[in-house]
């Protein structure tokens, strides 16, 4: 089975496309990570840093700001950054809403709702993980599924507060003509729990959590990645990640806040081409619950940067393309030109 990664090819705008965890060990040697040119240019580095709070979930988007606060502490970050760990997205929503955190790391769907239905200004200046979609199996007592066809009619548990799964599915099962059920549960936590006590059930979940899956029970595999098939069912990169800053912010602060990009964008970086390290910087700021998990998950996570106009495309047409599928899912309204931040 091959899952899907990203490659990044630069700092500030990365093409991102698919790739197995076994290439992994044979892709181009990475470019030097963003922190050197930061490094470099120490004396460009204001004396006096901006306190910088990130509000995240447990995941793949705690995962890329590990290094952002371990730049943060040693002092080579353009400015000063603290992480807040919030249960699920929703409360993330309402934290960033309210001025508790300076900037979050949101699904994007998140974001459209907290921009349209919420009417909160606020903008994506980046988006930093795509294709971050797998369905895994309790194959206790059975063989693997092998066919996409195989779980026609059958049942999926999903995370009730990931919003964008059941359109997700919904395109890809309409894509290849079959049927799905669906079993709401109310975390990640609630997915790997009910998986692992049902023989050949089936779940829906994004890495780290598949990691932490598969090493929570001998049963549990990956059976499908669904990289390819939400490729051939659509006209664009499935995002699952974005970092969203209100405007007020950027209005304030305009030239730190470009900086900030800077400095979250070299952590995306150094994260996908020092997975050793960031497994251990996750352990440290508390960012995941298992650092063997996130060690094994960084090469499925999606983890890489697109901004700018390739970023307002491709989240253009995933946002028509989830208001058609789920009108609900984006705040019942695609969000306009100002909902990008194009620097």
């Amino acid at each position: 089975m091959i899952r899907k990664i990203l490659i990044a090819l630069s700092v500030s705008v990365l093409v991102l496309s698919g790739c197995s965890k076994a290439d992994v060990k044979t892709e181009a040697p990475a470019a030097e990570p963003a922190t050197e040119d930061i490094n470099e240019s120490s004396n460009a580095v204001p004396t006096e840093k901006t306190d910088i709070k990130i509000g995240v979930t447990k995941g793949s988007g705690s995962i890329s700001i590990a290094h952002l606060l371990e730049n943060s502490a040693d002092g080579s970050a353009y400015e000063s950054y603290t992480a807040e760990i919030y249960d699920d997205p929703n409360q993330l929503m309402g934290a960033l809403a309210k001025g508790d955190v300076n900037a979050a790391i949101l699904p994007p769907d998140k974001a459209a709702k907290l921009y349209n239905e919420y009417d909160f200004d606020c903008c994506i200046a980046a988006v930093s993980s795509t294709c971050n979609y797998y369905i895994l199996e309790n194959t206790e007592g059975k063989d693997e599924t092998e066919d996409f066809a195989d779980i026609d009619g059958k049942e999926i548990i999903i995370n009730e507060t990931d919003k964008m799964a059941e359109p997700v599915l919904d395109k890809i099962s309409e894509n290849r003509n079959i049927s799905l059920q669906y079993k709401h549960v109310d975390s990640n936590e609630a997915v790997i729990k009910s998986l692992n006590e049902t023989p050949g059930a089936l779940a829906l979940l994004q890495e780290p959590y598949c990691s932490q899956a598969e090493l929570a029970g001998n049963s549990i595999s990956v059976i499908f990645d669904l990289y390819d098939y939400w490729q051939e069912a659509a006209d664009c990169s499935l995002a699952t990640n974005c970092l969203v800053i209100p405007r007020k912010f950027i209005a304030q602060n305009k030239e730190i806040a470009d900086l900030f990009i800077k400095d979250y964008a070299a952590s995306v970086s150094i994260t996908r081409h020092n997975m050793e390290e960031t497994a251990k910087l996750t352990e440290k700021y508390s960012l995941f619950d298992s650092s063997e998990a996130v060690k094994r998950a960084i090469p499925g996570c999606g983890i890489g940067i697109i901004t700018g106009a390739d970023m307002s495309s491709e989240l253009g047409k995933l946002y028509g393309l989830l208001y058609e599928l789920s009108i609900d899912s984006v705040g019942r309204a695609v969000p306009d030109d100002n909902f990008y931040y194009l620097n």
